[in-house]
């Protein structure tokens, strides 16, 4: 199995936590695995000699597009603030966050890490899978090349962490190549933004256009492997309970100031040092 590996990271958040994050996969993964950083600001410099940079906003202009047409509509960047003929959150929110600035609704903001996905679907036809990993994790063991394929299967598309009946956690998603579908799912979710009809969605993250797309593909018959609500994982941050918590930390919210997750966030007793070392609080 011929695995890419990509990731990225917010402007000014290199030094902050992602040079260490996507360092230790460099560190960590097989050597079979490629990596590749897609970058929105100027390449860094220092950065390990095992990861391939890619600059986004020349790679895909359908990107740069959609940033350039609505940069300046506080809607669409999550704001609360509305503008004349801008965009407007449907009138079917429900819950607190719907009259709050959120990043629900960043679409500008989250646009950046779809396109990181669009373009490595499409120009990896000779990989078996590529595989989403957020800056914001720390791999803090060697992960074997079998453990990816333990959790790559053949005959699923997407490899996700599911949540049950919210949004799936997206720090982690392996896009199967070699499946029929996964051109068209990727050619769908780059529709959304280049018609404007994300904003006719609920929300604009990606994480809920993830979801939203995967129901429509399990409609069709589209097998999807959930390694989080599925397999009987526990707990909020689904991410760290999963068999990925085996090999990786992943600083969600508040996690990115200390750069380590908590034992509160654990739902089993740790076994391994890196979790027994955790703070408690």
């Amino acid at each position: 199995m011929k695995i890419k590996v990509i990731t990225s990271y917010k402007p000014g958040t290199w030094e902050r936590f992602a040079r260490r994050g996507i360092h230790s996969m460099a560190e960590q993964f097989p050597k079979e695995i490629d990596i590749v950083m897609y970058c929105e600001e100027r390449q860094p410099d220092n950065v390990n000699t095992r990861i391939q940079c890619v600059n986004l906003n020349k790679s895909e202009p359908e990107l740069l597009n959609f940033k350039n047409k609505y940069k300046n509509d506080p809607t669409a960047n999550g704001k609360m603030e509305q503008i004349d003929n801008g965009v407007r959150r449907s009138s079917e929110l429900k819950g607190l966050d719907k009259d709050k600035e959120s990043f629900l609704w960043d679409a500008v903001r989250f646009s950046n890490k779809v396109f990181c996905i669009v373009n490595a679907v499409r120009n990896s036809k000779e990989y078996d899978y590529v595989v989403w990993l957020d800056a914001d994790t720390f791999t803090f063991r060697p992960m074997p090349l079998d453990f990816f394929k333990s959790i790559l299967p053949t005959e699923t598309m997407l490899t996700y962490l599911g949540r049950g009946d919210i949004y799936p956690e997206c720090g982690f998603v392996g896009y199967n190549l070699k499946h029929p579908e996964i051109q068209n799912f990727i050619n769908d979710w780059e529709q959304l933004y280049k018609t404007g009809d994300i904003f006719k969605i609920l929300e604009w993250h990606d994480s809920f256009l993830l979801w939203h797309l995967s129901k429509i593909y399990k409609e069709k018959g589209v097998m999807f492997n959930d390694i989080g609500y599925n397999k009987g994982v526990k707990g909020h941050h689904v991410f760290v309970n999963s068999e990925l918590g085996q090999y990786i930390d992943h600083f969600k919210g508040k996690r990115k100031q200390s750069g380590k997750s908590t034992k509160k966030d654990l739902r089993t007793e740790p076994t391994l040092e890196y979790w027994k070392s955790v703070p408690n609080y």
